[in-house]
């Protein structure tokens, strides 16, 4: 009788408690100090500290994202040790903590002081009451875990420690994930939870403080990493699915009526410039934290492509390259940002404008550091007013650079400034070889998209690139050619795949057991020495490199992509071998545009690699390039193939495979050499034959 008149008794006290517990988490909680404990240091679930015992809930039991949190605080003036202190604490749980939400009740256990194997029941608004066992004691600490029915799988311990100006420190850490979907929706995703939880061990530390007869130093000190479990990340459920589809088709409806991408159709091309110095807190992203330069390319634009004396969305793309340790080669990155507002609410909503600069862009969508959402932004700096449309700005880049304050905020915080942004001309316009970027396939490192329109951007932007070609590449797919529904539907799911290999186990220009590495060399027309000439052997076969026209279409009958080699980028082949169709997905893995130097020579190198996906009959890297001497002028077409056969489940392909596969592997790389020597001499001799009929015309003219 007693136990359920104490039930109906807090269940009547929940509302006014969630009232008081509002009002101190608005007045302090939510001004605490946050921060991130370590980048990338957080060890898997399955290492996480755990004991074993009948019934507890540990971290591999639960679901979701993996988070590690201290709450620290600093006590000054107090007459207790570390050990007087925990004591104290660990005697009457409810003296510090905040009653109108949380009750500690002990379930096991007899002594009034807390001792290893008791047991205690949290009790808290909503749908958990939440049981934990004290499973580690120390002099200066006790630990609990939780048990089956938590909201939380983990373990969680407070301890005491002597602060290095004669004080103490008192911290709570919890190593945990979320006991079930629906506490993960309101901790990871709505973050009620979390903040209910910050609230709670924030008024814990300073009653400990309080109980211990001292006072606070400074504030308290919230530490939080997260990770995402790997094999546990969820699709878009049913809602997401939904509003993926109308995205999806909208715009690649959209792009088919127009034949081009339906937003930001036109713009200019320039170089830039990011001068990075950091900010007054550490992120645990580079691109927040370091001090350094990084260069790259900037891509300016109008989103709708309305008149200029009207106002727009302007949008500033952004690209640069960082190098991989773990590959030494380079990865791109790509940032998006539009023209939005400074506010909390206004940072969400695109907003028109009718000048370049001043002028704010943000990112617009959230990334997820730590536990924390963050947005990037571009503060042009005034008083320059260059009016919105493409040629004053050109004119105006040729004349200064244009500068930008890199910006970084979290969802509801102000705004920090993190680096300098400079874009100079000369101005290029792209509608020859538009840039496309895809800020899915080139992540920024240690940002990570957040929420549902992040998580759908990946497809909608390979669905339209898809569709919306660049207008002079040969090699993307043309309209006036059908191309099968079934190739379409393969090419929009290769985002999805994976690599069916690990570039990083393998030395690719070397011997390994099991793999195949072919290396074929075929001589062009000849230069003359120095840098290459323009119209000339090396340009004609970077052209034909680029747009992959030396594969033989009798092996190789279609080509779906989206635009050029970049990084990142998705191509889809059509092969048919002995009558039969393949569709091979492909991604490319670099492109290499420099002049490097072999044994004392100067070698001017244009080429790219491509790396096969899941599904493809092979596995491996193939490198494509065009070099041309520059002390004899020689010209010539490298190919470079690390390979081995991909296993399938089919026996009809398998044995194919294993009788015809390498064969037909050395007959398509000859009979590429073959064919790029055969276009190169027909493209030189058509030029040729076009300077000579223009050189006769222009002397009968003179005559």
């Amino acid at each position: 009788m007693r136990t359920r008149w104490r039930r109906r008794a807090r269940a009547a006290r929940w509302p006014a408690g969630m009232g008081i517990a509002g009002w101190r988490w608005l007045r302090r909680s939510r001004r605490v100090s946050r921060r991130r404990l370590r980048s990338g240091a957080l060890p898997e679930a399955d290492r996480f500290p755990h004991h074993d015992g009948a019934g507890t809930q540990g971290a591999p039991q639960g679901v979701g994202p993996t988070f590690q949190r201290r709450y620290i605080v600093q006590i000054t003036g107090s007459a207790l040790t570390p050990p007087e202190l925990i004591s104290l604490v660990g005697a009457d749980l409810n003296a510090a903590s905040p009653v109108e939400v949380a009750v500690f009740d002990k379930t096991s256990g007899g002594a009034r002081r807390l001792e290893v194997g008791d047991e205690y029941m949290v009790h808290m608004p909503g749908p958990w009451n939440c049981p934990v066992r004290v499973v580690e004691q120390t002099a200066e600490s006790f630990r609990f875990a939780t048990l089956r029915g938590h909201m939380e799988a983990g373990e969680i311990e407070f301890r005491v420690a002597e602060g290095r100006d004669g004080g103490l420190v008192f911290m709570i850490e919890s190593w945990a994930r979320s006991g079930d979907r629906l506490a993960e929706l309101l901790y990871a995703k709505v973050g009620i939870a979390k903040e209910m939880q910050l609230h709670m061990w924030s008024h814990f530390c300073l009653r400990v403080a309080e109980l211990s007869g001292g006072r606070v130093v400074g504030e308290i000190e919230v530490q939080t990493e997260r990770r995402e479990v790997p094999g546990t990340e969820r699709r878009p459920g049913p809602v997401g699915r939904a509003v993926e589809a109308v995205f999806v088709r909208g715009f690649t409806l959209a792009a088919r009526r127009l034949r081009n991408r339906p937003l930001h159709p036109k713009g200019l091309v320039v170089d830039a410039a990011l001068r990075l110095h950091g900010t007054s807190q550490r992120w645990g992203v580079p691109l927040l934290d370091d001090q350094t330069e990084l260069h790259g390319k900037a891509r300016l634009s109008r989103a709708i492509g309305l008149p200029s004396a009207l106002p727009d969305i302007l949008g500033l793309a952004l690209r640069w390259t960082l190098p991989n340790p773990e590959t030494d080669d380079l990865d791109t990155v790509d940032l998006l940002l539009a023209t939005t507002g400074r506010t909390i609410l206004g940072r969400h909503l695109l907003r028109p404008m009718n000048r370049w600069s001043p002028a704010f862009y943000g990112s617009l969508l959230a990334y997820r550091v730590g536990d924390r959402r963050v947005l990037l932004g571009a503060v042009a700096r005034g008083p320059r007013r260059a009016p919105a449309d493409l040629a004053t700005l050109a004119q105006a880049l040729d004349e200064r650079p244009l500068l930008f304050d890199l910006m970084v905020a979290t969802e509801y915080g102000p705004w920090e400034r993190f680096g300098e942004l400079r874009l100079t001309g000369p101005a290029q316009n792209d509608e020859r070889e538009p840039m496309r970027f895809n800020p899915t396939l080139h992540p920024v490192p240690e940002l990570h998209p957040a929420g549902l329109f992040q998580q759908i951007r990946g497809s909608t932007y390979a669905a339209v690139q898809q569709v919306a070609p660049p207008h002079a590449s040969r090699g993307a797919v043309r309209r006036k050619t059908r191309t099968p529904r079934r190739m379409r539907r393969e090419y929009a799911e290769l985002h999805h795949r994976r690599l069916n290999f690990d570039p990083r186990q393998y030395n690719m220009d070397g011997p390994e057991k099991g793999w195949h590495v072919d290396d074929y060399r075929q001589r062009l027309p000849p230069e003359p020495p120095g840098p290459p000439i323009p119209g000339g052997s090396w340009e004609v076969a970077r052209r034909l490199t680029r747009n992959y026209e030396y594969a033989d279409p009798a092996i190789i009958r279609r080509i779906l992509r989206s635009g050029p080699p970049a990084p990142g980028r998705d191509m889809l082949l059509e092969a048919r071998f002995y009558g039969l169709p393949f569709y091979l997905g492909l991604r490319v893995g670099g492109v290499v545009d420099t002049t490097i130097e072999e044994d004392g020579r100067q070698a001017r190198v244009w080429g790219w690699n491509y790396q096969t996906l899941e599904g493809h009959l092979e596995r491996g890297q193939m490198s494509q390039e065009v070099r041309k001497w520059l002390d004899t002028g020689e010209v010539e077409f490298h190919i470079h193939v690390f390979s081995q056969a991909a296993s399938t489940s089919h026996p009809v392909v398998r044995l194919g495979f294993l009788l015809f596969g390498r064969y037909m592997q050395l007959k398509f790389y000859k009979r590429a050499c073959r064919r790029m020597r055969a276009l190169t001499v027909q493209d030189l001799n058509r030029r040729q034959a076009f300077s000579t009929a223009e050189d006769k015309k222009s002397r009968s003219n003179v005559q």
